[in-house]
């Protein structure tokens, strides 16, 4: 069923220019009913509640009650209850069947109806450390490395733990998966389409919908366009990426099939992937040690494939060849020492990484090393409406479309980084 367009209210999406569509505020939550719902929680203690950072999808409270200290979230209403209900339930998965630091959840209330926030919102605990972004450069080498192996063995524990189909956890669920919650099925006005949404039993089935999305945003503005009898240059131009981007569409869609042959294997295993363990997600103290890992919400369940890849925080440029200091200046403030040494250290850990995975489970490394076409093809969706990535998608296109063997095309990335010429 379509969501109820009241459900929405205090959201907007809003046209960036050149940068697609962002949610935006047009109520602001009200601190004294935050205030009010956490004493509810929290009696007979002092409460303190004060606005830390907005993301993308939430406003962040700092609570201090008594001596006890807190974080709120309160969300915006882009997937009503099933972003909220979905993350409380990722968040008790993780905690009792990892060793994984996450917050544990106080309280929460997807039910807008009975807010007093007016708002979704989740009460949970603070966690120590700063984010990875802040610490990284002042960070040991080998802290960096026991990282990566800290990461490693949470990520070959989640590997062993299988799921069947492709959605999300919920709560009293039995570990079933259920619809998803992702960006691409409630970005602008798909949450308001009257789609499937889930659970996919196969990734060709999970990826065929994301296809017909973009395919449904590119006929909507066409047909917009196309009742005008003059367009400005910027129309011509909006209406030349829908074009574009309806050509990337029908010629991933003819290799659909070829890259993800039928199967008898259906459902399909799937694992519980966070797939932005970022440096603002990964939160580590003053020494580089592990305290914790945030950003819960839109975690689903997602195809072997798909888990074998490298964790956001280690994905960049290649850079094989160590740096050498007398190209730089490091008392330059705009010296570009400190990236390419970011770049160099990474190069570095993505095979650590890779090490530890094939020493802690073999599986994870042969299926890494299959199935680089469907992360290609996996990416190619995801950016297909992306003026920026759509030479070297249409590169990748065409020598897929000409290679005998599809696992022997060369990957997005070296075909990206072949023609800027990293070195």
């Amino acid at each position: 069923m379509t969501a109820q367009l009241d459900e929405f209210r205090g959201l907007e999406w809003v046209e960036i220019r050149g940068f697609g569509m962002e949610p935006q505020w047009t109520v602001e939550p009200d601190l004294d009913a935050i205030k009010r719902t956490i004493e509810e929680i929290k009696p007979s203690q002092e409460i303190e509640v004060n606005f830390m950072v907005q993301g993308a999808f939430n406003k962040i409270y700092a609570v201090k009650a008594g001596d006890e200290t807190f974080i709120m979230r309160v969300s915006l209403p882009i997937d009503p209850r099933y972003k909220t209900l979905s993350e409380i339930a990722t968040l008790n998965w993780i905690s009792e069947n990892t060793s994984l630091p996450v917050p544990q959840v106080i309280d929460y209330q997807p039910e807008r109806e009975t807010s007093a926030v007016n708002f979704e919102w989740i009460l949970m605990t603070r966690l120590p450390g700063k984010p990875l972004a802040d610490m990284w450069k002042t960070m040991q080498y080998t802290a960096k490395k026991q990282l990566v192996q800290q990461i490693a063995m949470y990520s070959a524990s989640v590997f062993r733990q299988h799921f069947h189909s492709i959605g999300n956890l919920f709560p009293d669920s039995g570990n079933q998966i259920g619809r998803i919650v992702s960006l691409s099925f409630f970005y602008g006005d798909h949450i308001r389409q009257d789609i499937y949404r889930g659970p996919f039993e196969t990734s060709r089935d999970w990826l065929a919908a994301r296809l017909s999305l973009h395919e449904h945003d590119c006929r909507s503005i066409l047909g917009i366009l196309g009742r005008q009898e003059e367009l400005s240059s910027d129309e011509e131009a909006e209406k030349e990426d829908a074009e574009r981007t309806l050509g990337i569409i029908e010629r991933l869609r003819t290799q659909l099939d070829r890259v993800f042959p039928s199967t008898t294997d259906s459902p399909e295993p799937t694992v519980l992937l966070h797939d932005d363990l970022s440096q603002n997600n990964i939160l580590v103290d003053e020494n580089g040690k592990l305290t914790g890992v945030v950003g819960w919400e839109c975690v689903s369940a997602l195809p072997l494939w798909k888990a074998c890849s490298y964790p956001a925080f280690l994905q960049g440029p290649t850079r094989n060849n160590p740096l050498d200091l007398r190209r730089y200046d490091i008392h330059d403030p705009d010296t570009l020492y400190w990236e390419h040494l970011e770049h160099y250290e990474k190069t570095m850990l993505r095979q650590y990484f890779l090490d530890e995975m094939r020493r802690l489970e073999p599986k994870w490394i042969e299926k890494f090393n299959a199935t680089q076409v469907k992360r290609d093809f996996d990416e190619a969706v995801l950016f297909c409406d992306d003026g920026f990535a759509a030479g070297d998608i249409k590169t990748w296109l065409d020598e897929l479309a000409t290679a005998e063997e599809p696992m022997n095309v060369r990957s997005i990335k070296e075909i990206n980084e072949s023609r800027w010429a990293v070195h």
